[in-house]
């Protein structure tokens, strides 16, 4: 994951003489760092830096890239089979904003058609357009702060800079000389949705970006074919009501249905093709090995962040199918001092090294290797004041915080037999917003029924890209590793959301917890022979790793920024 930063400036000053903010930059992107500067008229400066953290392609090839055309920063990972694997992505996807020869339609064209988690900024030298945006799904961070002499656009910027987060809805093209924007939709056509001012769209966003979660509305048309087929609802609910209380009893009954087993083979074909590809393509080579340049490495190079939970348990046991089976895999698993209580065997611990003997027990060839992340308290509070906030902002509720703290800690990899040297980490983001793995998913089935449970979904899908994708994606970085979401892949999304709800999760009273939840995830992880993932619990990360204070309220601001 590389870091990068745009600065349009009216002055002699840059945000780039801030060391502390390069070095945030820098932090993302080790291998390599570099910048260039233009001046156009009206004495306008346009300053680009990119740090690059090698992912893809046989070398890596350093940032800002500049030819005839334009200028070009990226950040992210393409993941599309169809594009030759031993190339370096930041080539091609130059290679392809060339051809689009400075045409606004045909640039927007070549940048839908990128496939996989990236953030963009692409100066178009003819037009004097700066292009920016984040994938359509927003698995990555871009920032824009605007001061009375500069406008920036970054991966992580800091308390320092009032910011907003770039939504990932549209993308977008500033004209640098005009300072008019414009949004254009996602969708095949060129269609400009707005054109305003820059100034009154950052407001704009602000506005919205500053609302509680619970106030994020969108446009719900109500499906008129949801209760088609609901043989297939009285066969669930049956099996649940008929089976007895033995939860695997339950899922392998649910199994002999033929609709479920399909729907259960097409999304592990699609899972493993996702993990696939996310292990695969990269110079698997650990963090030592790279830096002096050896030319073969079996330590390890893909981590997971591993509470033992399902979701986590299943990418390990996917990874150890499509890793080099003399390289390790190392399981970081984080626990945090709570209160009087000095002792680390927090649930996310036990369950860690309970679903750890399960891999063990059908991946026996592997060197699984279990890193225990310790944080005392006051090592979470130094460093929560310190680096995680400003890592962490424009969030800012205590939960923002809690889960923040929880992913830079584990992503420093960091236990008492030394440093984890991966550079790959793969992260369980998405599954339960897809699965439907949260209470709210119960609790709006037993109001609203299944429309309810379908426009619960929904929301979350709509609201995943700002509420934690872009924050996770600005703390786990700041350690110099990537982050990989398999659950997030643009296939697998595309199947899941226009499946029926009961097709994902079936949260009634004859499915209860450890079943109908992310049902047909734990029918994937049965088919795999992991009996004892199947049915554990949704556990979430800041009571499982014992970092939240139950005293405090999540949706709250954090002192680390009141304080600033």
């Amino acid at each position: 994951m590389c870091g990068i930063i745009c600065e349009i400036c009216y002055s002699n000053y840059s945000v780039l003489e801030d060391n502390q903010l390069l070095q945030r930059i820098k932090n993302r992107g080790p291998n390599c760092i570099h910048r260039k500067e233009i001046n156009l008229d009206d004495g306008i400066r346009v300053i680009f830096c990119g740090a690059v953290l090698w992912t893809q392609g046989p070398n890596f090839v350093s940032q800002p890239v500049e030819n005839d055309c334009g200028i070009f920063l990226y950040n992210g990972d393409i993941f599309d089979e169809s594009w030759d694997g031993n190339m370096n992505d930041t080539e091609v996807i130059v290679a392809k904003l060339t051809r689009a020869n400075n045409i606004p339609k045909d640039i927007v064209t070549q940048l839908k058609s990128l496939k996989g988690p990236f953030s963009i900024i692409y100066y178009d030298k003819y037009n004097h357009n700066l292009y920016f945006t984040r994938d359509r799904i927003g698995r990555n961070s871009l920032l824009v702060h605007k001061n009375d002499t500069s406008l920036v656009f970054s991966n992580v910027l800091g308390r320092k800079y009032k910011c907003i987060e770039v939504p990932s809805t549209y993308i977008y093209v500033l004209n640098i000389k005009t300072n008019r924007l414009k949004s254009i939709s996602w969708n095949d056509d060129f269609e400009i949705i707005d054109e305003t001012d820059m100034g009154e769209w950052m407001t704009s966003v602000q506005q919205q970006q500053s609302l509680p979660d619970e106030e994020f509305t969108f446009n719900y048309d109500k499906r008129s074919d949801i209760f088609e087929k609901e043989n297939l609802i009285d066969f669930m609910e049956n099996v649940g009501k008929e089976t007895g209380k033995c939860k695997i009893s339950i899922l392998r009954q649910l199994l002999t249905n033929v609709e479920i087993k399909n729907t259960v083979f097409k999304i592990t074909h699609l899972l493993e093709r996702s993990v696939k590809i996310r292990v695969q393509r990269q110079p698997k080579m650990c963090q030592k090995c790279l830096q002096i340049k050896k030319s073969t490495c079996n330590h390890c190079s893909v981590g997971i962040l591993f509470s033992g939970g399902l979701d986590c348990t299943l990418l390990a046991f996917l990874a150890d199918k499509y890793l080099p089976k003399d390289q390790s895999i190392d399981l970081i698993n984080v626990a945090f001092e709570n209160g009087t209580n000095t002792s680390y065997d927090v649930p996310d611990r036990l369950t860690g090294k309970q679903s750890l003997k399960e891999l063990r027990k059908l991946c026996y060839s592997r060197q699984w290797i279990f890193r225990e992340i310790n944080v005392p308290r006051n090592k979470l509070q130094k460093y929560q004041s310190e680096i995680i906030a400003d890592l962490v902002y424009p969030r800012q509720t205590i939960l923002d915080e809690s889960l923040g703290s929880a992913l830079w800690f584990a992503a420093q990899g960091e236990d008492n037999h030394g440093t984890s040297p991966c550079r790959i980490l793969l992260v369980g983001s998405g599954a339960d917003e897809l699965f439907g793995g949260y209470t709210r998913h119960r609790n709006a089935y037993k109001r609203h029924g299944w429309d309810g449970l379908n426009k619960e979904l929904l929301l979350d899908w709509k609201r995943i890209s700002f509420r934690n994708l872009a924050r996770d994606n600005r703390v786990i970085c700041d350690h110099g590793r990537q982050p990989r979401m398999p659950y997030l892949d643009e296939d697998l999304t595309q199947f899941l959301l226009q499946l029926k709800p009961w097709l994902k999760c079936f949260p009634n009273e004859n499915l209860g917890v450890g079943i109908g939840d992310k049902l047909m995830l734990r029918l994937v992880a049965l088919n795999y022979g992991l009996t004892g993932v199947a049915t554990l619990p949704k556990r979430a990360l800041q009571f499982g790793s014992r970092i939240a204070n139950k005293k405090e309220k999540g949706s709250d601001i954090s002192r680390s920024f009141l304080d600033s």
